[in-house]
């Protein structure tokens, strides 16, 4: 992550990490594996599992399946938001507790803190249902909740 929030000259980083990681990078709304880290890599970069490495081409074997990831570098970060720094804080209490709604979950953040009215007044003001989930939002929906919030 480090490599891709830097404005650093970098087109492209591939890598081999453990495959259910290479998941999560890579996944959409929806996805059980869909979270923060999918939502940051999606911030700044085109991610794409190019392969799968399987255990027994390691000495010593390790447990899990490898994958190797190619992250294509944005030129621009995918979407536009007034505070960056806010839609992650508001990203990570959305996923702090997966099973709650995104209203009750950000509105018991450590990560984020506002009242729950406003989380339901920025929800309807954008046309989503109040009991909607964080995995449920894209990246432009949360940036628009993000810019909504910080008005």
């Amino acid at each position: 992550m480090e490599l891709l929030e830097k404005d650093l000259p970098i087109e492209s980083i591939t890598v081999m990490i453990q495959k259910e990681v290479a998941e999560r990078m890579q996944t959409g709304p929806g996805s059980k594996d869909y979270g923060a880290l999918s939502l940051a890599v999606a911030f700044y970069s085109n991610a794409e599992v190019k392969m799968t490495v399987s255990p027994n081409c390691f000495i010593p074997r390790p447990n899990v399946d490898s994958a190797v990831i190619r992250l294509d570098k944005l030129k621009e970060p995918a979407v536009k938001v007034k505070d960056r720094a806010e839609m992650f804080r508001i990203i990570k209490g959305a996923f702090e507790q997966r099973r709650k709604t995104l209203t009750n979950a950000l509105s018991h953040s450590s990560a984020y803190k506002t009242d729950k009215k406003n989380i339901e007044n920025a929800l309807l003001e954008m046309g989503k249902n109040i009991n909607i989930r964080g995995e449920e939002l894209t990246l432009e929906e949360f940036a628009r909740l993000s810019d909504i919030l910080t008005q």
